[in-house]
């Protein structure tokens, strides 16, 4: 039908993108993508002088990934040796082959936000990213070509990622586990005070690693550690203000979290989170800022049943597709509680770092000062 009627076609786009030559970004998703060919890519790429952000989320069609395989290789001719993109997105992008990354990464010098989620990345290509780029936010969520210990050590020691912002390694454990103990015992020292946002859902996460989380909670305002090894006093740590001799040394730990990732964990189940004792209830007041739980769908269930329980302790439950969460929305039992719901709404989860989200634990980078609706919102909190 769009070829019939005309609306959008690869002629009709290009005439489009010839008309604008001062556009900035150029957002485009799986809807779209057998309408982008090999003339638009090149007129995408290589000849929009004032282009800083590109968006393919989800493009997988076979015409597609041909084109942007040939167009971004090394053997055109007409690639340039550095492109002036700031923020790349291929979120979902898993057809495209690891040659097309091998070819661009290395010449995103002015590289900010780069999202390659789902994507065939691989660890030599990551390294081959320009040591002058300053990456503000990085996806490598699902890419099953990485291995833990080379993404660990590009983390680590590539002064592209010294000044993260959103760092995101979720990966879904019945598939494929990135990061082994061994390798969350070398990443999280290395983590800089930059960060807002880390997923490491899916990591071999268990206790011993509770005091370098503590130490990110300070700063971080989104925190996703799903299907760790963690009892609920070892989450509770993230909230604790500490034991006399420390809080001497240092002052009492204050968490910076508003949000928290715990799909997956045995130890969080509805009767835990509602009837915990007040020290380890995470419902509690001394846990704020923290206003957002993630959980998986059976604890969620679980905690619709139990609606009466959850509403008098001011927490409410929302989902969207397949995932859901426990927010706090009422002033619940606590003296002063009325206080912290208007702090809440007062604070709608905007951040300037969020690209124009206003929710927490999105999965998807955005690349445009816009709300993340439409398809982008359903990669971003949907799926």
């Amino acid at each position: 039908m769009q070829l019939e009627i005309l609306n959008l076609t690869s002629a009709t786009l290009l005439n489009c993108l010839n008309l604008t030559p001062r556009v900035r970004e150029f957002l485009a998703s799986e809807s779209m993508d057998m309408d982008i060919d090999a003339k638009v890519l090149e007129k995408i790429f290589f000849d929009l002088p004032r282009l800083e952000a590109v968006d393919f989320c989800g493009s997988t069609t076979p015409s597609f990934m041909k084109d942007i395989t040939s167009v971004l290789s090394s053997n055109n001719p007409r690639m340039p040796d550095v492109l002036r993109l700031k923020r790349v997105g291929f979120h979902g992008c898993a057809t495209i082959p690891p040659s097309v990354y091998a070819s661009l990464l290395p010449r995103l010098e002015h590289i900010t936000h780069l999202d390659l989620t789902h994507t065939q990345v691989t660890d030599g290509t990551l390294h081959a990213l320009p040591r002058t780029a300053r990456l503000l936010h990085l996806s490598l969520s699902k890419c099953n070509k990485l291995q833990g210990p080379a993404v660990v050590d590009f983390l680590s020691n590539h002064p592209a990622v010294k000044s993260l912002v959103c760092l995101n390694l979720h990966y879904d454990i019945s598939r494929y586990r990135l990061l082994s103990t061994a390798d969350v015992d070398e990443l999280l020292p290395c983590l800089p005070k930059t960060l807002r946002s880390l997923n490491l859902s899916g990591a071999k996460i268990n206790s011993s690693h509770m005091p370098q989380l503590r130490r990110l909670s300070a700063f971080l305002e989104e925190l996703s550690v799903g299907y760790a090894d963690l009892s609920l006093a070892d989450i509770n740590c993230l909230f604790d203000k500490g034991d006399e001799q420390e809080q001497r040394e240092s002052g009492p730990h204050q968490s910076n979290l508003r949000y928290l990732d715990l799909n997956g964990i045995s130890s969080v189940t509805p009767l835990n989170i509602i009837l915990a004792s007040s020290n380890e209830s995470l419902l509690r007041r001394e846990t704020f800022p923290l206003q957002v739980l993630e959980l998986s769908e059976k604890v969620t269930d679980g905690l619709k049943e139990r609606s009466v329980s959850g509403n008098r302790l001011g927490w409410t439950v929302r989902t969207d597709n397949r995932r859901g969460w426990y927010v706090r929305s009422g002033p619940g039992n606590t003296p002063g509680g009325e206080g912290l719901v208007k702090a809440i709404k007062e604070d709608d989860g905007s951040r300037p770092w969020k690209m124009g989200g206003k929710w927490w634990g999105s999965r998807k980078i955005g690349m445009a000062e816009s709300e993340l609706a439409g398809i982008y919102g359903y990669y971003a909190f949907g799926k």
